[in-house]
């Protein structure tokens, strides 16, 4: 009876994994990018130099101690700071492994990975955990699927590479676990349309490409039931307009494009019939060059909870434009990546580089524009005017967008302007030391909800001394400005916009134009 079951149970795996390439790496990296990277990187000396100066930096990482310290402090402090570190140091010694076959870096990547799994099965909650979403390596969960996500494509470099009891081990103590806690141990947040669920399902979704485990996968894809009420299709669907704009904001649509672009890859590498950049019209790639549009000399607009320091440099915008170009070829992309000047050695990171190399770059067009906001493009939108392309032009921006969930400003109406490379009338952002310990442990302070997010903070009106809807944000994401209209010509661009649900008995109405003498 014993070995029947046993029978059984090896013919359902074999049904399981047989929809998947067993053979690694075969996640945002493919064995088919390896081998052309190997063939043709003497042709292309941006990816050359950045092989050069990753070997430098991983190596000289590689002479210190692997640290895998007990959690203990919040954002900043040198415990987190320090599984930040591991997660990007494991990936990038993976991809050494992979595009040099120097087994140094196998060696390393094995032996961190095996000491978070005599970590990791001992640890509870954070002892400075978020309330909402805690953590167990960091304080707060989203940490975690970060660290996954950067993780689980470093494992599936190295795979192929590890004996059974070392597979089995970081398999069974880690990545399930990690995984598990992540998605059921979560549900509040792996069903959230919100960023920390995009990261979640992310994770969760590529773990179970990588290690064949459909149920992971599907979760990931449709939520905890599978029933397509959550998941990473729902996130795409209610997270971005049909123009691309991301419900957040430009700081956040940064952020979540990461993973949005890096699981998308592996869901077309291992499900292409899903054919997921084709989804709602390929809004993930519209997606990718709005996130370009949001930006002036190379910075984000500050709306919203936003860090202004923020550009197009950051390395999620790196990995989407690179992704982006892979799939659509347009060379415009390819003087977003020149200004970015950094170089990926990933498939879609190589191609762009050999693409610079062969001078197919050509102009990115910053344009005056319309960017609708909701889900089925019904909640106002984002109205971008340019008098110029080059460096120094101008850009008036008016936000008549909705709310923007618990990240968003009490701002309707609200407009920004931009010249000769500055921000003239500027909008204060975010209150927010981002991982400094010492200032509120990387929290947003106190002064973001009394100060940064109040209606005085921005450039619109405020009535008897309230913010908008009371400083209610659940009331306010209920209501967004109506469009009255929008028009461009070659002498003037106008946008008219009004709501009158922000105060009881008041409407207000903003038109602004900017005009060609």
């Amino acid at each position: 009876m014993l070995q029947i079951i046993a029978l059984i149970f090896f013919v359902f795996v074999g049904a399981v994994n047989a929809k998947w390439n067993d053979a690694h790496p075969n996640l945002t990296v493919t064995q088919k990018d390896i081998a052309t990277i190997l063939i043709q990187i003497d042709q292309v000396p941006r990816a050359q130099e950045a092989l050069k100066q990753l070997i430098k930096k991983v190596d000289a990482i590689m002479t210190q101690p692997i640290d895998v310290p007990l959690p203990k402090d919040a954002g900043g402090g040198y415990t987190h700071e320090q599984h930040k570190r591991n997660y990007k140091s494991l990936y990038e010694a993976s991809l050494l492994f992979q595009v040099t076959k120097d087994s140094r870096y196998l060696a390393y990547a094995t032996r961190m990975l095996l000491s978070y799994t005599e970590l990791y099965p001992s640890l509870g909650k954070h002892p400075k955990h978020k309330e909402q979403t805690p953590g167990k390596l960091f304080w707060q969960s989203l940490n975690e699927a970060m660290w996954l996500v950067y993780t689980i494509q470093a494992y599936d470099m190295i795979v192929s590479s590890l004996n059974h009891e070392d597979r089995l081990t970081i398999e069974n103590n880690l990545l399930r676990p990690v995984a598990d806690y992540l998605s059921v141990g979560q549900p509040q947040t792996f069903n959230k349309i919100h960023n920390h669920g995009t990261w979640a399902v992310a994770a969760v979704g590529m773990t179970g490409y990588v290690l064949q485990d459909e149920n992971l996968v599907q979760q990931a894809l449709y939520g905890l039931d599978k029933s397509g009420d959550a998941g990473f299709l729902k996130q795409i669907d209610e997270l971005f307009s049909p123009d691309g704009y991301y419900a957040e904001g430009p700081y956040y649509q940064r952020f979540a494009l990461m993973p949005f672009m890096l699981f998308a890859k592996a869901i077309q590498v291992n499900d292409p019939d899903l054919e997921i950049f084709e989804y709602r019209d390929q809004v993930l790639l519209k997606a990718i060059r709005t996130a370009v549009q949001l930006s002036y000399n190379n910075l984000f607009f500050g709306i919203n909870d936003a860090i202004k320091d923020k550009g197009v440099d950051t390395i999620e915008l790196v990995h989407a434009i690179a992704i982006a170009y892979e799939i659509t070829e347009d060379p415009s992309l390819l003087a977003v990546a020149h200004e970015q000047n950094q170089v990926l050695l990933t498939g879609y990171g190589f191609k762009v580089a050999s693409a610079l190399t062969k001078g197919l770059e050509q102009p990115f067009q910053f344009k005056s524009m319309q960017l609708r906001d909701g889900q089925n493009g019904d909640q106002g939108a984002l109205t971008i005017f340019r008098n110029g392309i080059d460096n120094g032009h101008q850009a008036l921006v008016m936000k008549n967008t909705s709310h923007g969930f618990n990240h968003g400003h009490f701002d309707k109406l609200h407009w920004l302007y931009f010249d000769n490379d500055h921000e003239i009338i500027s909008d204060y952002g975010a209150a927010r030391f981002l991982n400094i310990e010492a200032k509120y442990g990387g929290h947003y302070l106190p002064e973001n909800n009394a100060w940064a997010k109040q209606t005085i903070a921005h450039n619109t009106v405020v009535v008897d001394k309230q913010s908008h809807f009371n400083g209610d944000w659940q009331r306010s994401q209920k209501s967004a400005p109506n469009i009255l209209f929008f028009d461009v010509s070659a002498d003037m661009k106008i946008s008219s916009a009004s709501i009158a649900e922000a105060y009881k008995g008041t409407k207000l109405r903003r038109t602004m134009g900017m005009l060609t003498l």
